[in-house]
């Protein structure tokens, strides 16, 4: 196999974009004292993907622990909040606080800035490309 065409090379430059993007988030996310997987909690809350922790566990491929660690800095840091579900009182849905809704502008220019940074010199099509050919990776997955 052509050295150029190996997929371990293309998973390594896979896993290599996504340590570089985090990296460059949680410098632009500093001031707002956010890091880049605290956003990413916070933009799946206040996109509405999902509201409780199972959810987003989900979501996100993150452990129960590792996500109750983070949904409890959250709220130490007053971005988030627990209430009762509703639907069932077992169940705690999560949403993101007054603060939280505030500051959320400011992060989400924080990425966009990081995502033009890295993609704003691709073409729409090139784009496009992409994200088709990284969805036909979980094809019948």
């Amino acid at each position: 196999m052509n050295k150029n065409t190996d997929p371990r090379r293309v998973a390594r430059l896979i896993s290599r974009a996504q340590k570089t993007l985090e990296e460059e988030l949680d410098i632009k996310l500093a001031p707002f004292d956010i890091t880049a997987a605290q956003y990413v909690v916070l933009s799946t809350l206040h996109s509405g993907r999902a509201n409780i922790a199972a959810q987003i566990c989900k979501e996100l491929s993150y452990s129960p622990g590792a996500m109750t660690r983070m949904l409890n800095r959250l709220e130490q840091k007053g971005m988030i909040q627990k209430a009762p579900s509703v639907d069932n009182r077992r169940t705690v849905r999560l949403e993101l606080t007054e603060a939280g809704r505030r500051l959320f502008p400011s992060l989400l220019e924080a990425s966009g800035i990081v995502i033009a940074q890295y993609f704003g010199h691709f073409s729409a099509q090139e784009l496009e490309a992409f994200e088709s050919l990284l969805l036909k990776m979980f094809v019948g997955k």
